[in-house]
Order: C-alpha cells, then structure tokens, then sequence
C-alpha cells in the first residue's frame, strides 16, 4: 500500500531530533484518526446510486472506481483524490458533491485499495487520461462537454494532465503544487535546509502544473487554504498568474488548511458558483433544496 508522503517526512524529522530529546509524547490525537468510511456494501444515500466498476488502465492493469448517480444530474464530476485518498475514505466527499446535481466518478490510483499494479508518475498520468476516455465513452449522460475534472492535492497533477490532453466541462484543480521541486521545498522547514534536503527523484521533476496550466482550453478554478502547510496558497496563485487569463477563477479560503472540510459554506460557494457556470441547469433549485443547517 502507498504510504502518504507527508508521513514519511514526519518520520525523517522525528528521527532527526531524537538524539535531541530525552522525552517526546505522543497523545491520542496522533493515535487515534478518525476518518469515516464506507463500502458498496454498506453505502446508504437517499437518491444515490454507487455502483462499483473496475477500469482498465494503461497497460491492462485493473483500477478500482465508484460510479454514483442520482436522477436530476446534468453533468459528471470525475475526482482524482491525494496520495492518502483511498475510495473507502471518502464518504464526505460524496456527501457534499452530492448536494449539487451531478454524477461522480471516484478511482483508487493503481497500488491502491482494490486497484491492482504499482503506482508510479508516468503510469498514474496515463491512467488519469484511460480513465476520462472510459467515463466519456462508457458511462450513461457522460460526454466531455458534461464532465468537470477535480484534482485534490497530488491529484491536480493527473486532473490538469486530462484537462491538457483532452477536452472537459472544467477542472477543478483544489489545494494544488506548482512542480514538484517546488512542493518539497515548501515541505522543508528554513530552520531545518541546513541538515535536511528533499529532493525529488527524476520521474518527480516531470510532474509540472505551470506548464500543464498554462495548455488549458476549459475553464478552470483553482482553489486554496489559507492555512494550508501542505501545498502553501502560493502555488495556488502562481497558478492562477500562469493560467490563460479570461477563464480562470482564484479562491484562497480563509481558516482552513490542506483538508477543505465540506460543509464549509465559503468553499460549497466557490465550488457551486464553478459548477453551475460549467453544466447549467437548475443548479440554484438542488442547491436551495439540499441546503445545510
């Protein structure tokens, strides 16, 4: 299984203090994590239908995908999750893309979950864009003039690949990195670059937004925490300065971090506001009839 990058600087900076420290305590909240999840078998939402397929990516490998539908959607969001993001955690997310009247289609990256091979960059970006082929062509009410793209975190790199190399509704492209050298400098701490470099391997140093950016034809909406220490906002404005102007939207959102949480009227906004320009059609009604307390 895939381990978070994040978790594996954690784990180089603890061991870089321990000669450092005599004692360090580590408490429930780093012990216990909660993170809903939920299966085909156990997934219950009024008026939402999943159905789970298996896909097959580049060079044959079966990729494990949730395909959820309910009757008044007018178009498709295809979601590409984190280097954490597994189908089983996400419940909130298709609780809150829900609300608006779409379609989703959630994957599990080749290594993950039920998805079989190993996860490298140049396979991940194939199957990003064997994975759009399939929903446009496959999928019912799915076409590429109804289908948003929506990359969260590492995910932005494979959802900018498909809006670069394919044609969509939109991309969506959430708490972004610019390249890849810039994300593991951000990663490093000024007091640490002394004794600790990041340094991305080759296959990393391909993956490259500002470029991938900047080939957009769709509209894009790039969105950002505030408080993010994961992917800084920086780089989600350095993208917004790279896009094509004209069609390209900016929202810094203040008070989170790296995990937006849904519910988070600020975000539901930007991200309904997006949509509706994207797949007109009713989106005001579902909106008002699904709102939250």
């Amino acid at each position: 299984m895939a381990r978070p990058f994040p978790a594996l600087l954690a784990a180089a900076l603890l061991l870089l203090f321990l000669p450092a420290c005599s004692n360090i305590e580590v408490g429930e909240d780093e012990l216990f994590q909660d993170k809903p999840t939920v299966t085909p078998a156990d997934f219950e939402q009024a008026g939402v239908t999943l159905d789970e397929l298996f896909v097959e990516g580049a060079g044959g490998v079966h990729l494990n995908a949730w395909h959820l539908t309910q009757p008044e959607a007018k178009g498709t969001v295809l979601y590409f999750g984190g280097n954490g993001f597994f189908l089983v955690h996400s419940k909130d997310y298709i609780e809150a893309m829900t609300d608006f009247p779409v379609n989703l289609v959630l994957v599990d990256y080749r290594g993950y979950g039920k998805s079989a091979g190993e996860p490298s960059v140049e396979a991940l970006r194939r199957d990003a864009l064997v994975v759009f082929d399939y929903v446009v062509d496959s999928l019912a009410g799915a076409r590429p003039r109804s289908t948003v793209v929506h990359g969260h975190s590492m995910g932005t790199f494979m959802a900018a690949r498909v809006g670069q190399k394919r044609r969509a509704a939109g991309v969506i492209l959430q708490n972004p990195a610019t390249t890849a050298e810039q994300w593991t400098d951000h990663l490093t701490p000024w007091y640490l670059e002394l004794f600790l470099t990041l340094e991305p391997s080759a296959p990393l140093r391909e993956i490259n937004n500002l470029k991938q950016v900047r080939d957009l034809d769709e509209p894009l909406l790039i969105i950002g925490g505030a408080q993010d220490n994961i992917t800084d906002p920086a780089m989600a404005r350095r993208l917004h300065e790279a896009a094509p102007e004209g069609q390209t939207t900016l929202a810094v959102i203040d008070s989170v971090g790296h995990n937006i949480p849904h519910g988070n009227a600020a975000y539901e906004g930007v991200l309904g506001g997006f949509l509706e320009e994207v797949l007109p059609g009713a989106f005001a009604e579902k909106q008002r009839g699904n709102a939250r307390p």
